[in-house]
């Protein structure tokens, strides 16, 4: 026989429902009043979301038809996708990008939103009914102060932390639980949960549960005494249960902290300081109606806005006769270490793991949101306050709506003071109803809920609507654009190969779409090909922007460009008639991503260059030995001192392409670039940087006048290069490498490579245009034999060849994916160690007892 469902259960199950339903209104509104699908063009889709993470799950769908999980060739020149996975992608609601078409992703992005925020708003209501025993209605409308908080709004980007927000109210009901029963399972499995799901935000968590401990262990009214020798015995369980919750989540942990630390440096900074990050008396109007501002995600105040009626409620939490004393010093206590946690920068490390964040600052900033509403419905449910308390409220509402005027920040708006004072006084008004009469009581439920909604519905779309947005049909003109290039070469050519565009949508768009090139960015973005990439003139090394020259391209396999008319293609590509809506042009340079060359090219020093055009020069000649320079500089090079900006006259050495490189010049200002007179674009930007930028094809012998707008010449002139691309000579190295090419060329995402080359006297080295990494990720064999992985042009992978035929395959391994799975094995081991000893002693009492 079931157990028979009490009636305070069957309402507290009740409520949820209504909570969740309140809140899916509520999200409903607000895309209907932004215009938001499907009410409209405009999306969620923004930041950090529309750059980053849509495109690595559109690279995870790809490869997990291919069974490529650990590796993909899509990240920059090839890395690996396990930390990319453990810190973006491990969240369930990334299920529903997986499961719709790819061009239906800003679809997916508002269905996320809105099904996250109801289910974080219902996860606090369960969390708060459960704490109160109670199943009030009041409890749902207090709860849409969380799954829509200033943090949840604001970084809702950010959906990489979004499912621990949402677990948190669930993790604290279990902390409770194991504080008054010492069962200790739920809290170990929630543990283990936020720590697979994003262990950064989990570290929050878990620090913030160690202070909840000892709140909720002074509070509880559930415990039945309070003994040392139980304290130690419940927080010993809490301990080891944590612990074996991380252990258990090593085997994503560990690869991505390791990945992290190669991309960001050092994992742990030690600079406690006690410099303090902002005016404390400016964090109370963080609580005010719509007083959210750019540079509160940049690197502002911290984002704890969870509902005027909270800062009401609050007082109310501290003026209660009903509350005890102890629990208020409590409160008091939390509320204090999360101050001072925000206002001292070195405490503020802590929380972040010891790690500054960049952008995004204070992003535990939703326990204090949590926090404030267990307070406010704590003093909710309570009786009535006194008359005085009601006074005292009232006045200090008043203080707080007049110092609104000295931090109104950006600009003054009375609307917003108005809309605020109504929200906090009416708040008034209903909590005094509340203690009435039962219609008069409907009435202050009523109108509790009506203003805690409005409150909520109200400043999320006024935060929302200053974050750039990304319309639903534009992404998928890209999209579809996009796709129809790549499958159309797709047709045209079966073979291995990069593709890329000279026009920038976002720095991960070969991952969206689904071809080889080297643009990324992400927080686990290290490679040894990006300094080699940087010093080839892929200035930003995120994105191709404005490429190189049509050598790097060849050595780097990039065989198409296409582009969307808004920059120059640069020689010698040659356009293509494909059908495409976008034009499309071929390097009939490229070579093929794995060519024989010599070992020549394992001596050459790239990271002390200092001209890209030589280093270039001197990659090819190591490759091809007996290579004449590709790569000429300009003649006759002359400058006009009275023209405005830098003029320089110069000569083609040769008939072909010309390039411009300005290195180490630092973040200098956007400069015009101009040939003849012609404005080509602007230099010194994030994707030309100091890099190469085409400028044309001319005769030799041809004088060209080139403009820079810059404003003191002679420190650019000092480091102007300019170089001119003898075509021949570069043919000729290409076809001799073609000659050798390798046959039987197998390379499958997850990072598997095999290939037969035949091996000679100056063809002795395989070289393949993949991000190098050491032998404890590559290994290879060659003829069954191991072999290194050698480093080539300090960017590249290469193998030795033996004379005569080789067969090669390469493998790759993610170290920190044997180390992790090791730890959660065996913390595996220990859990289950742990719940068969209390099985025996379960059944051992049951026993003694019969």
């Amino acid at each position: 026989m079931g157990k028979t469902q009490t009636p305070c259960a069957r309402a507290q199950r009740n409520n949820l429902i209504f909570c969740f339903a309140l809140a899916m209104v509520l999200v409903g509104g607000i895309y209907l009043l932004l215009g938001f699908w499907p009410f409209g063009d405009g999306t969620m889709l923004t930041g950090d979301l529309n750059g980053q993470y849509v495109a690595y799950l559109a690279d995870l769908k790809r490869r997990a038809a291919e069974g490529g999980f650990f590796y993909s060739f899509a990240k920059l020149c090839g890395g690996s996708t396990l930390g990319l996975f453990a810190y973006y992608m491990a969240s369930p609601f990334n299920l529903i990008l997986l499961a719709l078409p790819l061009r239906m992703i800003p679809v997916a992005v508002q269905l996320m939103f809105w099904l996250r925020t109801a289910f974080t708003a219902t996860a606090c209501c369960f969390f708060l009914q459960k704490h109160l025993n109670s199943a009030s209605p009041l409890l749902a409308a207090i709860s849409q102060g969380y799954g829509l908080c200033a943090f949840c709004v604001v970084y809702s980007q950010n959906v990489i932390w979004m499912d621990v927000v949402l677990l948190a109210p669930l993790v604290l009901w279990a902390l409770e639980r194991l504080i008054d029963t010492g069962r200790h399972w739920p809290f170990l499995w929630l543990v283990f949960a936020c720590v697979v799901l994003n262990f950064y935000s989990a570290w929050a968590v878990c620090l913030f549960s160690v202070i909840y401990f000892f709140y909720y262990w002074v509070t509880s009214e559930r415990l039945a005494q309070r003994t040392a020798q139980l304290f130690a015995r419940r927080f010993a369980r809490f301990a080891v249960s944590g612990v074996l919750a991380a252990g258990l989540g090593m085997v994503l942990l560990y690869p991505a902290l390791t990945e992290i630390e190669e991309s960001k440096g050092a994992l742990f900074a030690m600079d406690l300081s006690l410099e303090t990050n902002f005016s404390l008396p400016r964090l109370v109007w963080q609580l005010f109606f719509g007083n959210f501002f750019w540079e509160d995600v940049t690197g502002g105040l911290p984002n704890i806005y969870c509902g005027v009626f909270c800062v009401a409620l609050g007082l109310f939490f501290f003026f209660s006769d009903r509350i005890r004393l102890r629990e208020k010093l409590a409160a008091a206590g939390v509320l204090a270490a999360l101050v001072l946690s925000f206002w001292v920068s070195g405490i503020d490390l802590v929380w972040h793991g010891f790690k500054e964040p960049v952008w995004f600052p204070y992003r535990y900033s939703f326990l204090a949101s949590l926090f404030l509403l267990l307070l406010a419905a704590r003093a909710l449910l309570a009786a009535r306050p006194k008359l005085w308390a009601f006074a005292a409220a009232a006045v200090l509402g008043a203080l707080w709506l007049a110092g609104y005027t000295a931090t109104a920040g950006e600009e003054f708006s009375a609307l917003k003071l108005v809309m605020c004072g109504g929200l906090y006084y009416g708040v008034l008004i209903c909590v005094w109803l509340l203690g009435a009469k039962r219609s008069a009581a409907l009435l202050g439920t009523a109108g509790f809920c009506c203003l805690a909604a409005a409150d909520m519905g109200s400043n999320s779309m006024l935060s929302l609507r200053k974050f750039e947005s990304y319309s639903k049909s534009g992404f998928e003109t890209f999209y579809d654009q996009g796709r129809q290039v790549v499958e159309a070469l797709e047709q045209k050519d079966e073979g291995y190969y990069r593709l890329e565009k000279n026009y920038m949508r976002t720095l991960n768009d070969p991952m969206l779409l689904s071809y080889w090139g080297i643009s990324h960015y992400s927080s686990t973005k290290a490679s040894t090909a990006k300094p080699m990439l940087e010093q080839l003139g892929y200035v930003n090394y995120t994105t191709y922007g404005w490429g190189s020259t049509a050598v790097a391209d060849s050595l780097l396999g990039i065989k198409y460009l296409y582009t969307d008319g808004s920059r120059p293609i640069p020689g010698p590509y040659q356009k293509l008639e494909l059908g495409t809506e976008l034009e499309v042009y071929e390097n009939p340079y490229a070579l093929p991503l794995a060519y024989v060359g010599s070992t020549d090219a394992l001596a050459v020093d790239v990271e002390s260059s200092g001209n890209t055009f030589q280093l270039q020069n001197e990659m090819l000649q190591a490759l091809v030995p007996g290579t004449a320079d590709a790569l000429l500089p300009a003649g006759n090079v002359t400058v006009d001192e009275q023209a405005k900006g830098l003029t320089v006259y110069f000569t083609a050495p040769v008939s072909g392409p010309c390039y411009l490189a300005v290195p180490d010049t630092g973040n200098f200002l956007p400069a015009d670039v101009k040939v003849d007179g012609e404005l080509l674009g602007e230099y010194f930007q994030g994707d030309s940087l100091g890099g190469v930028f085409p400028l044309g094809s001319f005769e030799a012998g041809q004088t060209v006048c080139l403009q820079l707008g810059v404003e003191d010449p002679a420190q650019y002139l000092d480091k102007l290069q300019v170089y001119s691309l003898n075509e021949s000579v570069l043919a000729g190295a290409v076809d001799r490498l073609k000659a050798s090419a390798p046959v039987d060329l197998t390379i499958r995402e997850g990072g598997s490579i095999r290939v037969t080359a035949q091996g000679g006297e100056e063809n002795d080295l395989l070289v393949l245009p993949f991000a190098w990494e050491d032998e404890a990720h590559w290994t290879a064999e060659r003829n069954g034999e191991p072999v290194a992985v050698e480093q080539v042009f300090e960017g590249m992978m290469g193998v030795r060849l033996e004379p005569g035929e080789n067969q090669v395959w390469l493998t790759y391994h993610h170290p920190g994916a044997a180390v992790g799975a090791a730890v959660s094995g065996l913390c595996l081991i220990a859990v289950l160690g742990w719940y068969g000893a209390q099985r025996y002693k379960t059944q051992k009492d049951r026993r003694e007892t019969i």
